[in-house]
């Protein structure tokens, strides 16, 4: 049985919707982005656009790859635009536009290339979801971590979590530093304050979660739909590795109706697609909301997949995976099909490196594993990352 996503498309994407994912350094700045990320980020969504359009890099969509996802009962039948540069990217986008399509990303374009009213979630817009210090337009207070707004000489106490308040696009937690101590919070400020960092910030209190979820909606032109969770695993505070989705901590019914009534006011401002929503259980059992994602996420794709992956099996948590490799594509497939064909693991996105030379030799492999619990799943994980290492 094809895997495909556990909602409507309308709720994911408007009809006139276009995949362009592929930006550049200088709007990425504040999430540690290299070059390999610039063109790798335009994997992502594979699997669950159905049949609109998208502007990939060909790294991502070999034949190979593509037969290897299909094989993995993937639905892969967008209207897919190849390109190898930077100016096919832009001149693939453009074309796209020409035939009366708007673009969507999980990060801004590049301003002037593309007209204002090309993107399907205008840039100001974006700019104003996506702000940390703005929370209190999405969520009530008693919904958010004790926060102050720091523009410049502030008594900011540890334990506390800095992070980039303003406009710029921020994710995977690059442009958030844990403090326990004063030096710690000296520092973070210094690292803040360089040239092409953040000038605002956002001081939040150092809450005990217990377990933090990133929580997915839908916004479409009727509704906001609640999409699932995925619970996020941590090697730190704020320093995410991964996500699971466990039936026996799912997310609680009082987060989804906090993430949908947040979804719903950015849905009336003009947003349209795919969020999500940090959201953490403390040890005094509130649910506070840390992050405003209003893009595709690292989890969404596990999120949306992770139903049509489970049902009919004995499986009911699933755990992403995934990382870098010196193997050869090939090899990389003939290690994968196995276990993919089994149905206990979903690939996401592979990136074949002979065809990027930002890479420089190590091809990307990416998914989410299946189990009847963590152990499982960690004990699947831990075998593919084993397997995908090294050569033989």
């Amino acid at each position: 049985m094809t895997l495909v996503p556990s909602v409507s498309q309308d709720v994911l994407y408007p009809a006139d919707a276009a995949w362009m994912a592929r930006t550049d350094l200088k709007t990425t700045r504040l999430l540690g982005y290299t070059d390999v990320n610039i063109d790798s980020v335009t994997g992502v969504t594979i699997g669950i656009l159905g049949r609109q359009p998208s502007v990939r890099h060909a790294s991502m969509v070999t034949d190979q790859i593509l037969e290897f996802l299909g094989n993995a009962r993937l639905s892969v039948e967008e209207d897919m635009r190849v390109y190898r540069s930077e100016n096919e990217a832009i001149a693939a986008a453009r074309s796209l536009i020409a035939e009366g399509y708007r673009l969507f990303s999980p990060y801004p374009l590049p301003a002037g290339l593309y007209p204002d009213d090309a993107s399907v979630v205008p840039a100001p817009l974006w700019y104003r979801l996506n702000a940390k210090a703005r929370m209190l337009e999405l969520f009530p207070a008693e919904h958010l971590a004790p926060r102050q707004i720091v523009n410049g000489d502030a008594n900011i106490a540890p334990p506390v979590y800095l992070k980039a308040g303003g406009a710029a696009a921020t994710g995977w937690a690059y442009a958030v530093r844990y403090c326990a101590t004063q030096e710690e919070i000296d520092l973070a400020l210094k690292w803040f304050h360089e040239p092409g960092a953040a000038a605002d910030l956002v001081a939040e209190d150092a809450l005990n979660v217990i377990t933090c979820w990133c929580a997915h909606v839908g916004c479409s032109d009727a509704e906001t739909v609640y999409l699932g969770a995925a619970e996020q695993t941590f090697s730190a505070p704020a320093r995410q590795t991964g996500s699971i989705i466990d039936a026996a901590r799912d997310f609680p019914e009082a987060g989804r109706r906090i993430v949908r009534a947040a979804g719903e006011k950015a849905r009336q401002l003009g947003y349209r697609g795919i969020a999500a929503f940090d959201v953490g259980l403390t040890d005094d059992g509130r649910l506070i909301a840390f992050d405003p994602n209003f893009r595709v996420n690292a989890s969404t794709t596990q999120v949306l997949l992770h139903e049509a992956a489970t049902r009919g099996t004995a499986w009911s948590t699933s755990q992403s995976v995934g990382g870098p490799t010196p193997l050869p594509m090939p090899e990389i497939i003939a290690r994968l099909d196995g276990p993919s064909r089994e149905g206990w693991f979903v690939p996401t996105r592979l990136l074949d490196a002979t065809l990027l030379d930002a890479a420089k030799g190590n091809s990307l492999w990416t998914g989410f594993v299946l189990g009847k619990d963590r152990q499982e799943t960690a004990d699947r994980g831990a075998a593919l990352a084993g397997m995908l290492a090294e050569r033989d």
